[in-house]
């Protein structure tokens, strides 16, 4: 292990080298070894809503391509940003939450929106289990950062990740397989055939599943069980109308999606202090697993698309999607007091959630837009979308929770347009008008209280330049807002009101650009960027924390009893003010038609104003140690050791997910052979600075997560006739366990994983 970390200290150290060297960046897609011989070859993006030249966007778009998904056995969102400098995936209950520049989200998914979107062609989907599933018979995956409230249905304040899947094909009959084996009893099988049925319509259909056993020997907790069904068919009756239908099924099960997704109940390990779990020689069989648990939850999804053009300068999309949930998790939890060992005191064994009680959702996108190849590229889009979720535990060993419920519905005009001054300069403008409700009930012991509603508008806008400085290179500049409204989190019966957490806004500048130098065989991109936030939204959860309740005279404690159910106890924070400064850079070289060479860097210096115009936390007394009147703003914790409330200032706190420096550095090559197969091996060292998972900064570092490195290595072999190939990776050489979550139990990321993936094409 030493020498993998040796190896890996002395890679990350020539990637730190050539960040500081002054290499720029605007992300590309993963590196691979070169398909066009004759340079880097050209990657085409929809980012922008029209087909584009990734070089000709503006903004610093990351790609990860379908072809790197399935030949490195990568099948959630944490394994495919696991190596992705200014992305991370953040473990929550049923999944991960995506974080890019730190701008993420630390709610439970479906309490709020993310401020990162995730969908899947063109469908936003709130939950977090929409990230394990769904990630076969990928065409590309595209990380847009920043603002995209002008060109997408979702206001996303911290960006978009939108997943293309493969569409159909006219008059072809082919298809793909493939078979992955790996460590930990890895069986993973992908399948996907187009039918042609006539000369105007065809239907794919693809399907893959996954089983795997647990990563922990202590118990064996943690497996993962899936499987996947789509199907889509095209139907195209003129040249200027395309139709397409699209039913999904995902189901997963077994006693957990990987180390830190299905189920619920699955808290992987005890809190740990920074990074010490690696003081051991394997941190996934040397500690307990401390809690058990099963799930059996089915996601179904139908999506409807209309396209249509209407002249040659003006084309018609209409987009519409319906999405359900059902099923329910059963284990044992053990609830705060946090018990680091098991059998606490108070353990929800028995229990079953049910999450999805029922759950569904709905949107609709209408969108005229520019023809392709016009000149004036243009937008405008009407959107809606809604969902309605109903959560609750029962059969626990000492409460029942109560059930609550929530909707939210989001109706929203946006448009943009990028208009062509010369040749050569190109401005960008574009507005948004956001109209959101959200409405509350709680149910419990039979009592039923009113539906509480919130509602909020707001105003967004795009403005920006593109500039060509050569045919090859081009600079930019935007300015972008957007932001996610605000809502409930919980009920209080003593005052017969819930708690409600205000929207949170982001104003992003970003100063690009993008080069292709020495005959397209050297790219060169930078961005440096600059984030004004506000109504940062964040969970504060304490215990053993006295509040301040409305016509009691002495304040209150919250000491998870069923008495405890105060709003004060679990309340999101709200009007924290905070700012980002970044640089990303990227380099691409081919060093001859069998070598590329390529970093990709990020540095942030993300970080909560030192003064905010009120204090984020409820409740704060100044009888809590610490705690000064001096008027800036602290928030507070519970030690996991001792239970004791503590607090710390916010104020110039650095925010989480905001590592100051990450880079990942890969190098490929090609052999090829006089018969006409190739080999292509690599190899690729990801480094990062420390950082916090969440806002809460402990003075036992249970929440930070110190520098480390992760290396992994491919190898490809491809013969004559390309209809087959074999692959192998490695990933995690070092064997390091990440921190993916933490509080009240921490998650980890993927251990050391290899495995050998067969493909077949016809």
């Amino acid at each position: 292990m030493k020498a993998n970390r040796i190896l890996a200290f002395c890679l990350g150290s020539a990637s730190s080298l050539a960040l500081f060297a002054g290499i720029a960046h605007a992300q590309d897609a993963a590196p691979e070894a070169p398909k066009d011989k004759g340079g880097i070859q050209e990657i085409i993006v929809t980012a922008s809503r029209h087909a584009q030249n990734l070089q000709k966007v503006s903004s610093a778009v990351q790609v990860v391509t379908g072809d790197k998904v399935a030949s490195q056995g990568l099948t959630n969102i944490a394994q495919i940003v696991a190596d992705m400098p200014s992305v991370q995936a953040t473990g929550q209950p049923g999944g991960y939450s995506i974080n890019i520049r730190g701008q993420g989200g630390d709610l439970p998914a479906g309490s709020t929106q993310g401020s990162t979107a995730l969908e899947f062609d063109g469908i936003y989907n709130i939950n977090s289990q929409a990230t394990t599933v769904g990630f076969f018979d990928v065409e590309r995956i595209e990380f847009l950062p920043g603002p995209q409230s002008t060109r997408y249905g979702p206001d996303a304040d911290g960006g978009v990740v939108n997943v293309i899947t493969k569409d159909p094909k006219l008059n072809s009959w082919s298809g793909q397989g493939s078979v992955t084996l790996g460590n930990y009893g890895l069986v993973r099988t992908e399948i996907a055939q187009n039918i042609p049925l006539g000369d105007k319509a065809a239907l794919r259909i693809s399907a893959a599943t996954l089983n795997r056993s647990s990563y922990y020997e202590n118990p064996k907790e943690g497996n993962a069980r899936a499987q996947s069904l789509r199907a889509k068919l095209l139907f195209k009756p003129t040249d200027d109308l395309t139709l397409k239908l699209t039913a999904q099924r995902d189901h997963i099960g077994g006693t957990g999606n990987g180390s830190n997704a299905f189920p619920i109940f699955t808290n992987k390990v005890a809190i740990y202090p920074s990074d010490s779990i690696n003081d051991q020689d394997n941190p996934w069989t040397g500690v307990p697993n401390v809690n058990t648990s099963t799930a059996d939850i089915t996601q179904d999804s139908l999506t409807a698309q209309v396209s249509y053009n209407i002249n040659n300068a003006m084309a018609l999309d209409v987009l519409a999607s319906y999405v359900t949930l059902h099923g329910e998790e059963t284990g044992c939890i053990y609830a705060p007091p946090w018990d680091t060992v098991g059998g606490g005191p108070f353990p929800l064994c028995g229990a079953t959630l049910h999450e999805f009680d029922p759950f569904r959702q709905m949107s609709t996108e209408v969108r005229l837009h520019s023809a392709a190849g016009a000149k004036v590229q243009w937008n405008l889009g009407l959107y809606h979308w809604d969902y309605s979720n109903t959560l609750s535990i029962e059969n626990a060993s000492f409460f029942d929770a109560p059930a609550t419920t929530t909707t939210t519905a989001t109706n929203a005009l946006f448009g943009e347009v990028t208009y062509p001054v010369t040749d050569k300069l190109r401005v960008i403008g574009g507005l948004r008008k956001s109209f959101d409700e959200r409405t509350f009930n709680w149910v419990n012991a039979g009592v039923v209280t009113p539906t509480f509603t919130y509602k909020e508008d707001r105003g967004d806008y795009r403005a920006g330049v593109e500039y060509d400085v050569t045919p090859k290179s081009m600079a930019y500049f935007t300015i972008s807002t957007g932001y996610r409204p605000g809502g409930y989190s919980s009920y209080n019966p003593i005052t017969s009101q819930p708690a409600a957490f205000d929207a949170e806004s982001n104003t992003a500048f970003e100063l690009g650009s993008k080069n292709r130098l020495l005959d397209n065989r050297l790219q060169l991109n930078a961005a440096l960027f600059y984030y004004k936030q506000d109504g940062y939204q964040n969970l504060d959860k304490y215990n053993m924390f006295y509040i301040t309740v409305p016509g009691i005279a002495d304040p209150v404690l919250c000491d998870n009893t069923t008495t405890s159910v105060y709003a004060g106890c679990v309340t999101p924070s709200f009007n924290l003010k905070a700012h980002v400064l970044g640089f990303e850079t990227q380099v691409r070289y081919a060093i001859t038609n069998n070598d590329i060479l390529s970093f990709n860097g990020t540095w942030l210096d993300a970080k909560f104003e030192d003064k905010q115009d009120a204090c984020a936390t409820v409740g704060i007394t100044s009888a809590l140690p610490g705690y000064t009147t001096d008027g800036v703003c602290y928030d507070g914790y519970n030690d996991q050791a001792t239970n004791e409330l503590k607090v710390y200032q916010m104020g110039g706190a650095v925010q989480p997910h905001s590592p100051k420096f990450s880079g990942t550095l890969t190098y490929n090559h090609t052999f090829d052979f006089q018969s006409g197969g190739s080999v292509t091996v690599g190899g690729n060292v990801f480094y990062t600075t420390g950082y916090w998972l969440n806002p809460v900064e402990d003075e036992n570092l249970y929440g930070w997560q110190p520098a480390y490195f992760l290396e992994g290595a491919t190898l490809s072999y491809t013969p004559a006739n390309s209809s087959w190939s074999i692959d192998a990776y490695v990933h995690n050489i070092s064997n390091y366990a990440v921190k993916m979550s933490v509080l009240p139990a921490t998650s980890l990321g993927d251990p050391r994983t290899f495995g050998v993936v067969l493909s077949k094409h016809w």
